[in-house]
Formats: structure tokens, sequence, C-alpha cells
């Protein structure tokens, strides 16, 4: 029996960086806030159980034998139907690829399907949205929002300002609130801190 809806962050990247951790550590707080359970399975070497155990997100190495069933919903950007709050709101488990810098994306959401084969498919729109952005549109869609009418900006243009401004474009879809894409300032923080080309996707779309 599960007392509250549960978010599942399959994460699919075997190297570990602090853009992964901060994406996760913002998806944990954004899951509590909403009242949400959130845990992170997947590949799960030692340093990423260490560093989100620290900050209070549960770790379940094989989520799969808990959640794979038929009131989950894997978030999948190649899924034919967008997710509904009616779906949303009867659905007690949602699964999230935890998938970092594929630009174009590549659908390895794909390599999801037989381990959540009871799951139904829905996407959040037609844009790729960070980690934390896919959890943010997720519970604004669990509340009642229509994916449609929520306020998207993609892609993600960050102002560093520093002896010069410099613009750095995410190919990533961020909701929007009073004007301001919920970016998260831990990432935004790393940016400004001169985050290694290879965490992240420095190319345009």
């Amino acid at each position: 029996m599960i007392s509250r809806k549960v978010i599942v962050i399959e994460n699919l990247e075997d190297k570990i960086s602090r853009w992964v951790i901060e994406e996760y550590i913002e998806s944990y707080r954004v899951a509590l806030a909403n009242g949400l359970d959130l845990v992170v399975s997947g590949i799960i070497p030692g340093e990423l159980e260490s560093i989100l155990g620290r900050s209070g997100v549960r770790i379940e190495r094989e989520a799969s034998r808990l959640y794979n069933r038929v009131d989950a919903i894997l978030l999948d950007l190649w899924a034919d139907k967008i997710l509904e709050p009616d779906e949303a709101q009867a659905a007690n488990i949602f699964i999230v690829g935890g998938i970092m810098g594929d630009y174009p994306p590549r659908g390895r959401t794909r390599l999801l399907y037989d381990k959540y084969s009871y799951a139904t498919r829905r996407s959040l729109g037609s844009y790729q949205f960070s980690v934390d952005g896919a959890i943010k549109v997720l519970a604004k869609v669990i509340r009642g929002y229509r994916v449609e009418d929520i306020e998207i900006v993609y892609p993600l243009v960050v102002k560093i300002r520093g002896l010069t401004e410099t613009e750095i474009i995410l190919p990533y879809a961020y909701p929007v609130e009073d004007g301001k894409p919920q970016v998260s300032e831990s990432i935004v923080r790393l940016l400004e801190k001169g985050l290694a080309w290879d965490e992240l996707i420095s190319l345009a779309p």
C-alpha cells in the first residue's frame, strides 16, 4: 500500500558529476514541497549514494521490483499521448529517466520499457526537460494543470556575469513562474563557477 505518490528517478548515467547531483537534490526538494516521495534507482555508484544520502535522498537500487505496476506512469518524450491531469491524479508512481547531456535526445528512456513493462507511457509535450524541470511540470499536472497550459521556456538562456557577460544556451525546457524560468540556483551557481563543458550540453538547438 502506497501512502502517497512516488517519483522514481532511474539514473542512466555512470559518470557522476555535480550537474547530476544538483539536479537530483533539486528534484528531491521539489517532490517534498509538493507532498511527493522521491527515490533514486538505476546506476548507483557509491559516491552518488553517499552524497545523495547525506542530503536525505532515498536510494532504492532495484526500484522496479516495487514500482513496476499498472498504477505507474513512465514519462517518455516519445510517448504517443501527453499526460493528462486525471491520469496523474489517479496514478501512484511516476518514473523519470535520469538522463543528462543528450542533444539531440537519443530516446534512452526506451531502456526502461522492459524494466517498467506495466507502466503507462506518457509525455510532458514535445520538449526535452531537465530532470528537475520534468518533476516541476509533473507536480503542476498532478495539481490539475494541463501540460498545454503551463508556460515553458525553451531553450534556456543563462546570462553569466563576470568581466564580460556570457550567455550559455541549454537545450532543456523549464517551466516558468511569475515570468522567471524555474531553474535551480544551484545549477546557475555551477555555471557561474565555470562548470566543465563536458558536464553539460554546449550546443545551441
